[in-house]
C-alpha cells in the first residue's frame, strides 16, 4: 500500500483518539456518548471514501453464520389480513405483504417461529394476535404492532406433546368468540384462551353416542354453536350452563357433508352437490343450486360471501343473493379469500401464490420462490482426478467405475473388492485432496487413492474414526458436500454433521431443534465454493447457511479481498468475514500502530473474526489493518477495517 494511505489512516486513528479525549471533558455522560458517536461516524464515513477501503457490503456476501430460506411461496393455502399487512401461508413458507411499503417479507424459524409447515392462521384484531397452528399441533401466538408487523412470539406446545391425542394434529379451521379461539381438528375441538395464552379445554368424542368425529369448522350465532363434522352439521346451545364436552348436548342438524358460515343470526350451508341454503330459527330457506361441487363457503364482509368450487371463486351478495364469478386466469387453485373492502380481495391460490386486485388488475404478491434450486443431484456420478467415472448403482448395487479407456470395475462390500460397509450407496463426493467419499446406509468410507481401483491391487476404502467409532456408522447418509475449506457437510435423516477435512473432528451439528432447518431429513447438500453458502434441501423445503469456508486463490490479490461488514457498527455481534484470501492463509489483524489484535487461519479463502482481541474483549473504535500470509510466510496488507464500538 502506498505511504500516503498509511499516513492518512494514522491521521484518522489520531483524530479518533482526540475525539475521545475531547468528549471526556464534557460533564454530561449522555452528551459525551452522543458527541463521540457522531464524530466517529463522520470519521468512519471519510475513511470509507478511501480507495480500496471496501466499506460496502457486496450483495453476494451474506453475513457469516446466517441462514436464508428458499421455499415455495406460490402454493398458497391460507391468508389473514393483519392491520396494514397481509399474511400468507404456503406448504413450507410464511410471509407477509406490507401494503404501505409495497414489499413482501419472508418469515421462518430464523425469525423465532417454532416450526415450518403451517396448517392454518387466524387474526384476532382486538388482541392484536395472529394464531399460527402448525401441522404437528404446535401453536405460535404472534403479537403484532399497530402496523401489523411481528412483535413477540409465544409458543404453546401442549397439543404436540400430548400422548393422549393421536393421529393428525393439523388444525382444519380457527374461529374466534371474544378472547377464545376455537380450533377444529380431526380429533375434536380445542379452546384456546388467546389473552391468557393457554389451552382452556378440549372437546372430543362429540358424535352420536360419544363417537369420535372429525371437526372441520366452527360457526357461532347469538345463542348457538355449530360444527361441520364427519357426521354432518352438529349444533348445541351456547350458554354457561351447557356442558359442551358432553356429547348428549349436541344434536345432528343435517347428516350431510356440508360447509357452513354465518348468515343473519343463522347459518348458510353449502353441500358437495352444489346446494346452497340457509338455516334460521329452525327453518331452511333461500335454496340455490350450482352446477359443480362447493368446497367451502365463508363470509368475507357484511355484504358478501366467498363460495369456492374446485377451480373458481364465486361472490354471493347476501342482500339480494346475486352471484358474481371472479374471472381471472391467475386464479387456478383458490384455497382461501379475504376481503380488504367490498370489491377488493386477497386470494391464496395454490398455484400462483398470494393474489389480489387491490391495485387494479390481479397480480401475485408472493416473494420470489427459489425452492427449485439444485433439484438435479450431482452426487450420483462423480469423476476422480484421473477422469474415472464413479457411478452409484442404486439400492444394494454398489459402485461401478468406468475409466476413460472404458475399463470397468465394480466396488462392493467385503475385503478386496472395495470394503464398503454396505452395497446400498447413497452418494459420492470428491474432496479437494482427490479422495472419494462414499455415503451409504451404514455410514461413510473413503477411497484415499481412487485411481487405484484399476491397479489390480488392494483398493479397499478406509473408514474415518470419530470418538473411537466408525464415522456415522448408525446413520443413513443421504448427501455429502465438500466446502472451500475441504470440510465435509454430511446429510442424514437426523440432520447435518459438519466434519473437519479428515472426518476426525465434529465442527458442527445442525438439526431442526437447534437451527432453522425445517426438517431433520436431509435430501441433498450443495456447497458453493465461491460464496461459502451451503444449500440444504430437506423433506420440507430448502434453506442455506453462510459458512466460513470459500475456495482460496493461488496468488494473493489485494483487490479481490472483501471484508464484511465494513464498517462494523456498535450493534453488530456476528462474525466478520474476510474473503478472497490465498488458500488457507495465515491472517493477522493489527491496529494502525502495529499492535497485534487477533490472528487466525483461513478456511480455504475465508477467515472470520468476532471483533474481539486475543484476550476476549471487544476492540476499541478505530481503523484496523488486515495482513495475509501464504504458505511461504510472505505477508501482505490486504485490507482495512473500520470498527465503531
Amino acid at each position: 500500500m502506498k505511504n500516503w494511505r498509511i499516513k492518512l489512516i494514522q491521521q484518522f486513528s489520531t483524530l479518533l483518539y482526540n475525539c475521545k479525549s475531547q468528549c471526556s471533558k464534557t460533564t454530561n455522560a449522555t452528551n459525551q456518548r452522543l458527541t463521540f458517536v457522531r464524530l466517529t461516524k463522520l470519521i468512519i464515513l471519510l475513511y470509507c471514501l478511501l480507495p480500496t477501503a471496501n466499506c460496502l457490503i457486496p450483495k453476494a456476501n451474506a453475513q457469516i453464520g446466517t441462514w436464508r430460506t428458499h421455499f415455495n411461496y406460490l402454493n398458497a393455502k391460507d391468508l389473514a389480513i393483519v392491520e396494514k399487512n397481509i399474511y400468507g401461508v404456503t406448504e413450507n413458507g410464511f410471509f407477509y405483504y406490507d401494503i404501505e411499503a409495497k414489499q413482501s417479507v419472508k418469515l421462518s424459524k430464523i425469525d423465532g417461529f417454532i416450526e415450518t409447515g403451517i396448517a392454518k392462521i387466524a387474526y384476532n384484531s382486538s388482541l392484536k394476535t395472529l394464531i399460527i397452528a402448525y401441522q404437528t399441533g404446535n401453536i405460535d401466538l404472534l403479537k403484532v404492532n399497530a402496523k401489523g408487523e411481528p412483535a413477540k412470539i409465544t409458543n404453546i406446545s401442549l397439543l404436540k406433546e400430548s400422548a393422549s391425542i393421536q393421529g393428525n394434529k393439523a388444525a382444519n379451521h380457527i374461529q374466534f368468540k371474544d378472547k377464545i379461539a376455537y380450533l377444529a381438528y380431526d380429533f375434536g375441538l380445542v379452546l384456546l384462551d388467546v389473552d391468557k395464552q393457554d389451552i382452556k379445554e378440549t372437546y372430543q368424542n362429540l358424535g352420536d353416542n360419544g363417537a369420535s368425529i372429525n371437526i372441520y369448522k366452527t360457526v357461532f350465532t347469538s345463542d348457538s354453536i355449530y360444527l361441520s363434522t364427519s357426521q354432518g352439521i352438529r349444533g348445541a346451545k351456547f350458554a354457561s350452563n351447557i356442558n359442551l364436552q358432553f356429547f348428549g348436548n349436541w344434536k345432528t342438524l343435517i347428516a350431510k357433508n356440508l360447509s357452513i358460515s354465518n348468515f343473519q343470526n343463522g347459518i348458510i350451508l353449502a353441500s358437495d352437490l352444489g346446494e346452497i341454503f340457509t338455516y334460521q330459527n329452525g327453518k331452511y330457506g333461500n335454496f340455490m343450486m350450482f352446477p359443480s361441487k362447493i368446497e367451502d363457503v365463508e363470509m368475507v364482509n357484511n355484504q358478501e360471501y366467498f363460495i369456492k368450487t374446485l377451480n373458481s371463486i364465486i361472490i354471493l351478495n347476501n342482500t339480494n343473493l346475486q352471484i358474481t364469478k371472479i374471472n381471472e386466469s391467475k386464479i387456478q387453485q383458490p384455497r382461501q379469500l379475504k376481503s380488504e373492502s367490498v370489491g377488493k380481495y386477497w386470494i391464496a391460490d395454490y398455484k400462483n401464490g398470494l393474489l389480489s386486485n387491490s391495485e387494479g388488475n390481479y397480480k401475485s404478491f408472493s416473494p420470489n420462490s427459489l425452492d427449485t434450486l439444485y433439484q438435479t443431484r450431482r452426487d450420483s456420478i462423480v469423476n476422480d482426478l484421473d477422469g474415472n467415472r464413479w457411478i452409484r448403482r442404486g439400492n444394494f448395487g454398489g459402485i461401478l467405475v468406468i475409466s476413460p479407456k472404458n475399463q470397468r470395475q465394480f466396488v462392493f462390500s467385503g475385503f478386496g473388492v472395495g470394503n464398503l460397509p454396505t452395497n446400498n450407496v447413497k452418494c459420492l463426493a470428491l474432496d479437494r485432496d482427490g479422495q472419494m467419499w462414499v455415503g451409504t446406509d451404514k455410514g461413510v468410507v473413503v477411497f484415499d487413492n481412487p485411481p487405484a481401483v484399476f491397479s489390480g491391487k488392494n483398493f479397499d476404502a478406509y473408514t474415518p474414526v470419530f470418538e473411537r467409532r466408525r464415522l456415522l456408522s448408525n446413520e443413513i447418509i443421504t448427501s455429502i458436500a465438500i466446502d472451500g475449506g475441504n470440510r465435509k457437510w454430511i446429510g442424514t435423516k437426523n440432520g447435518i454433521f459438519l466434519f473437519s477435512p479428515d472426518g476426525t473432528e465434529l465442527v458442527n451439528n445442525f438439526n431442526e431443534n437447534n437451527s432453522p432447518l425445517p426438517a431433520n431429513e436431509i435430501s441433498y447438500i450443495t456447497a458453493e465454493l465461491n460464496t461459502g453458502e451451503v444449500y440444504i434441501r430437506t423433506s420440507k423445503g430448502m434453506v442455506s447457511y453462510r459458512g466460513i469456508a470459500t475456495e482460496g486463490s493461488l496468488k494473493q490479490d489485494e483487490n479481490a479481498v472483501k471484508v464484511f461488514p465494513n464498517p462494523v457498527r456498535p450493534d453488530f455481534e456476528g462474525q466478520i468475514g474476510i474473503e478472497g484470501l490465498v488458500e488457507n492463509a495465515f491472517v493477522k489483524i493489527t491496529d494502525v500502530a502495529g499492535n497485534l489484535v487477533y490472528e487466525t487461519r483461513a478456511n480455504g479463502g475465508t477467515a472470520v473474526w468476532n471483533g474481539k482481541t486475543l484476550s476476549g474483549g471487544r476492540v476499541e473504535t478505530g481503523i484496523y489493518l488486515i495482513f495475509s500470509a501464504n504458505k511461504k510466510g510472505e505477508e501482505t496488507l490486504v485490507s482495512r477495517l473500520a470498527v465503531v464500538k
